[in-house]
């Protein structure tokens, strides 16, 4: 079971991490417009913000693969670990916005996704996936794999990914505002 589910949730945190770089590189009035109408952070670390978090995960993503393909499990723990943390800095950032009743879009992508219980939810997922890499690094690995396993572990993560990253706009309806298990 490890050997499919480890390269799966590493698969998608990478995938995830250079989704989002991508997403933040292409649309950066996205995120900046976002954390102003946030007001949680001070004005002068907006612009700094805006620039850290695509350079973070890009870094983590190209670091993240470059491991895999040299197959350094302390590189890949050490990426692993630090976007849990990315990660899950980015769920109680957005757990903190909703509690203080703020709302607006949440910034993580050029789409107007909403701050809701299912983006800090998405990303606390992303967070315990990174946690889940890293403890099963050894496995996560499958570089020498059978092509079939590679090609399932292939098209399960880029499944998983696309489903956990549509999935805050998927199941966010004005009318009825956030009902999301999170938000309480």
């Amino acid at each position: 079971m490890t050997t499919f589910l480890a390269p799966v949730a590493a698969g998608i945190v990478l995938l995830s991490l250079l989704t989002g770089c991508t997403a933040h590189v292409t649309g950066p009035a996205a995120l900046r417009d976002a954390l102003r109408l946030h007001r949680v952070l001070p004005r002068r670390a907006v612009p700094v913000v805006t620039a850290a978090v695509p350079v973070a995960e890009g870094l983590l993503g190209a670091a993240g693969l470059a491991a895999v393909a040299g197959g350094s499990r302390t590189g890949f723990v050490a990426v692993m670990t630090a976007s849990a943390a990315l990660f899950g800095a980015y769920a109680g950032y957005l757990r903190y916005v909703l509690s203080t009743g703020r709302g607006g879009p949440c910034g993580c992508s050029r789409t107007d996704i909403p701050v809701s219980g299912w983006a800090a939810g998405r990303a606390l997922v992303y967070a315990l996936l990174a946690a889940v890499g890293a403890l099963l690094a050894e496995s996560a690995v499958p570089l020498l794999a059978d092509p079939a396993e590679l090609i399932t572990v292939a098209l399960a993560t880029l499944t998983f990914t696309g489903l956990l990253w549509f999935l805050p706009l998927a199941l966010h309806n004005p009318a009825e505002g956030d009902t999301s298990p999170w938000t309480s």
